[in-house]
């Protein structure tokens, strides 16, 4: 990835070949069935790539694009009134989105990191990069012939020990022998178990466990008797929302402060098997966290259609999530692309749910140079019965002998399915499994 925020790094300018590239894939970003049913979020999105493109990315902040954008007095609480923040955060969720679909893995990237509101552009690969960064400024590797040579200061002799050689003879056997003792004792007294085979490659990874929640932006909104999943999109759209500028700590909380119970549930139990490490267990929102952060321990992250990293992380993987709201979204086989078998339409009534379905994988990820293990249902069901999963001996023991034991450090994914009865999930089953190489 090529970063642009840096202060140290000059931004060399767009060719005019170059903003023929990006804003033709900036209106195929629009018109995906991501973008093209609402108002807000590509109007927000053109805007702050056109300004990047003319040049003018720095003055991108939070109260000028409100002002710019969602016609804000200048004089705004930005605070009370998180327009920005709450669309800014739903583009980059759809973006991610976007991206995780196999028809669009090869194209020019559009990204919106968090903390900023200047979009970067990616080259697609095989390609020729798009940003190119004046490193001129940054401080550079001394060449090795420029090195001085320094004589090292001569220690005198030291002198050693004289032991005796019949001594150590002696010695050796007898510790040998009772290290080959105790080992056989605690063997006999532990044999490690399909968890502990499981968890083990994660739990060997050193720093912090962090626990990843997704946050949602639909939530029931104050006061507002249509509270269906269209007329929640339709608020979230509007040009100038009173709920949005009300100020209210109920506004704030129903604008995704909060997480999803069932991805909570998920989180208690795999807590429960990892978190008595003596280590830090910490737990940190998908929009709130950044690589840094990530790459200092190992993760789980949780949720999939609603957490980028997630989206971000199984790219490589063969199985991988497919679809729109629009539509249904699925779990999609790389190698049998055609085949849509495990899906949902989230707009169904919940009563009319009976099934979900679920992505597990552990694997070193090369993003992150860390063991994550992810847990991602298609819907809500879907992540509370993985969460279930993993952390159930039983089901775990069933999951080794589909991977075999003799994969325990081995990179795996496994798409489960899960009855649901009102939203309820029941035990998760394996449907697919695969072994990374």
């Amino acid at each position: 990835m090529l970063p642009s925020t840096p202060e140290s790094q000059t931004l060399v300018p767009f060719s005019s070949e170059d903003k023929e590239k990006i804003r033709a894939q900036m209106e195929r970003l629009l018109h995906s069935t991501h973008f093209r049913n609402s108002k807000r979020y590509p109007t927000l999105l053109h805007y702050m790539v056109e300004e990047t493109l003319e040049g003018r990315g720095s003055h991108l902040k939070e109260r000028t694009l409100g002002v710019e954008v969602f016609g804000r007095p200048a004089d705004y609480d930005t605070a009370s009134d998180p327009v920005v923040r709450v669309t800014v955060a739903e583009i980059r969720k759809r973006i991610a989105q976007y991206y995780h679909e196999s028809s669009h893995s090869s194209e020019l990237r559009i990204e919106l990191n968090i903390g900023s509101y200047v979009p970067e552009f990616f080259p697609a690969r095989d390609a020729k990069p798009i940003l190119i960064h004046d490193r001129s400024s940054a401080e550079a590797p001394i060449p090795a012939n420029d090195v001085a040579e320094e004589s090292a200061p001569v220690s005198p002799p030291v002198k050693k020990p004289r032991f005796s050689r019949r001594l150590i003879w002696t010695v050796i056997p007898v510790l040998l022998l009772a290290i080959g003792i105790a080992s056989g004792f605690l063997w006999r007294g532990y044999k490690p178990t399909p968890m502990d085979r499981l968890w083990s490659p994660f739990l060997a990874a050193p720093g912090p466990i962090t626990f990843c929640l997704p946050i949602s932006a639909k939530k029931h909104w104050p006061g507002n008797a249509a509270t269906t999943p269209e007329a929640i999109a339709h608020a979230l759209d509007l040009e100038d929302t009173k709920l949005l500028s009300s100020g209210t700590f109920f506004d704030h909380e129903t604008l995704g402060e909060n997480v999803v119970y069932s991805d909570v549930l998920a989180m208690m139990r795999l807590e429960s098997v990892v978190g008595h490490q003596n280590r830090p267990v910490r737990v940190r929102l998908n929009l709130g966290t950044n690589l840094n952060e990530l790459r200092e321990g190992p993760t789980v992250f949780l949720g999939g259609l609603d957490n980028q990293w997630t989206l971000k992380l199984i790219e490589p993987l063969r199985y991988q999530f497919g679809g729109s709201d629009v539509d249904s979204f699925y779990i999609r086989d790389s190698k049998d692309p055609g085949n849509r078998q495990w899906s949902l339409h989230l707009q169904d009534k919940m009563a009319t749910v009976n099934r979900d379905y679920a992505i597990i994988a552990r694997i070193h990820s090369q993003v992150l140079g860390q063991v994550i293990v992810i847990v991602a249902g298609i819907g809500m069901s879907g992540t509370a019965a993985a969460g279930e999963f993993l952390s159930n001996p039983n089901q775990v023991a069933e999951l080794e002998r589909r991977i075999g034991s003799g994969s325990s450090d081995r990179d795996f994914e496994a798409v489960l399915t899960t009855d649901v009865d009102n939203g309820i999930a029941g035990p998760a089953r394996i449907v697919a499994v695969d072994i990374r190489q």
